[in-house]
């Protein structure tokens, strides 16, 4: 799902984000994901936003393998992208399902692999087992990681 947002970093009202919130996220979507009874290989990280927040999820879900999914300047660079087998089982992970313009670059790169996603937080609805989400987004501003 894929749709268009007027909300821009330099000109949109900003909105920070903190650590305790982000810690809290990553505990809902980890309850979440246990409730499923779904369990991972390993989790992929979509980077620059993803890294962090990957991190906390292998700790909750006790899961020791991360690899990278090349995300720079919105661009996903398939050369460098982790190789996935088709018998393992893959979280994604980004900080923020914005636009769904990163989602779909990604989605369509793993749509052959077992893979579901997780975003702290989301500016829509998603109604799919596959896709886990901490918070949805009421509002139109720019969002501020602590990390950032």
């Amino acid at each position: 799902m894929k749709f268009e947002t007027e909300v821009n970093e330099k000109t949109s009202p900003k909105e920070y984000c903190n650590w305790e919130e982000v810690e809290s996220l990553t505990r809902r979507i980890a309850d979440k994901i246990r409730r499923s009874n779904k369990k991972y290989d390993a989790i992929l990280a979509i980077t620059k936003g993803g890294i962090i927040p990957a991190r906390l999820m292998a700790r909750e879900l006790d899961i020791d393998h991360i690899q990278l999914i090349p995300v720079r300047e919105k661009k996903l660079y398939k050369e460098e992208m982790p190789i996935l087998l088709k018998d393992k089982k893959y979280l994604i992970i980004d900080e923020i399902y914005d636009s769904g313009d990163t989602f779909c670059k990604v989605y369509e790169s793993v749509r052959n692999f077992d893979c579901d996603f997780a975003f702290l937080m989301s500016r829509s609805e998603h109604n799919s087992k596959k896709m886990y989400v901490g918070k949805i987004l009421n509002h139109n501003k720019w969002i501020v990681f602590p990390w950032e």
